[in-house]
Parts: structure tokens; sequence; C-alpha cells
């Protein structure tokens, strides 16, 4: 049966590509993959260009750690790029940041800190996760996603709010493979 796990996806360089090469990468690890709507959010240094993200779940047969492997794997392929926007020059950076939410009941630090506190913390992954596992308990909080969700959302100050923006997921991935562009 493998072990319930959920992931948030983000990204603010080459968005639409990245979360397609995400879902095309991710779905064949995954039994009853889910797929939230995506969502769009400022990104915590004012300067940068706003971000994408979504969460994903569903079980997977892989253990913690192989799971954790696969994931930087998966963006190490997704690269990097020179990000440039309003006139500032932020460098080399991932184009793709994938990150495990939930993995089953578990609490650990070691490779990651599962479960996130990003969960209970911002709503670019609450909202979302909401969406797709409403019924999910938060391994320490013992809340259900719902109650954070409906917790949060009255008290999200402007600057934190997130959007739900169409996207077209049926578009084809692009085959990045640690290419790094430089434009």
């Amino acid at each position: 049966m493998g072990t319930e796990v959920y992931l948030g996806i983000g990204s603010n360089l080459n968005r639409d590509n990245a979360i397609l090469f995400a879902i095309e990468k991710l779905k064949p690890l995954f039994k009853d993959f889910k797929i939230s709507p995506v969502y769009e959010s400022k990104a915590v240094r004012a300067a940068e260009p706003d971000f994408l993200n979504l969460v994903v779940g569903g079980n997977t047969e892989l253990s913690f750690v192989e799971l954790y492997q696969a994931l930087q794997d998966i963006e190490a392929q997704a690269g990097s790029e020179l990000m440039m926007h309003n006139s500032t020059n932020f460098g080399l950076k991932h184009r793709l940041d994938i990150d495990i939410l939930v993995f089953g009941n578990e609490v650990e630090s070691e490779p990651c800190k599962v479960p996130r506190h990003d969960i209970q913390d911002y709503p670019f992954v609450t909202i979302p996760l909401n969406d797709i596992a409403p019924e999910l308990v938060h391994p320490i909080l013992g809340l259900p996603v719902s109650e954070i969700c409906e917790q949060m959302v009255p008290h999200i100050p402007e600057d934190r709010q997130v959007k739900k923006v169409d996207f077209d997921f049926n578009r084809p991935a692009p085959q990045w493979n640690n290419q790094d562009a430089q434009n």
C-alpha cells in the first residue's frame, strides 16, 4: 500500500516549465497521484519575482530517504538559470524547489525535517494542501489540514495572500537534464 506523502512544489524562475517538469518526474513515484490547483504568491524577498506553488501527493513505496534523494535528483535535473527581474541580477538560481511536507505520520529531522513547518506557516502550502487533503491530520499538531487552513485564512496579511491561477497541465514538459541556461 505504501506511505501517504505530500510534497510542496514552488518556482519563481521559468515557472510554468518548472512545474510541468516536476509533475512529469514525480508522477511515476506515486500511486493515486493528486495535484492541487496552482497558486501565485509573492516572494519572501520582495525584489524577486512571484512564485507559483502547488501541492502533490499520493502513496509511495519509496522509503523516506529514497524519496528525499529522488527529489534532490529531480531538482538537480531541472537545473539553474540566470534570474533577472526588474533590472536586478539575482545570479544563477534553481528553477525548482520540492519539499516533503509529510511522510505518513513520521516525525524526522534528517535528511530533512518532516512534517515541514510550511504546513501551518505559509498560505502557499496550507491552501493547496487543503484542496487535495483536507482530512490529513498534521503528525505533530494533531489537527486536520482543513482546521489549520480555516484558522489561517482570516489572518493572512495582504502581502502573503495567494491567488489561484489557471494552469494548463496538458502542455509538454521541458526535457531538462541538469542544463544550466545563461539567459
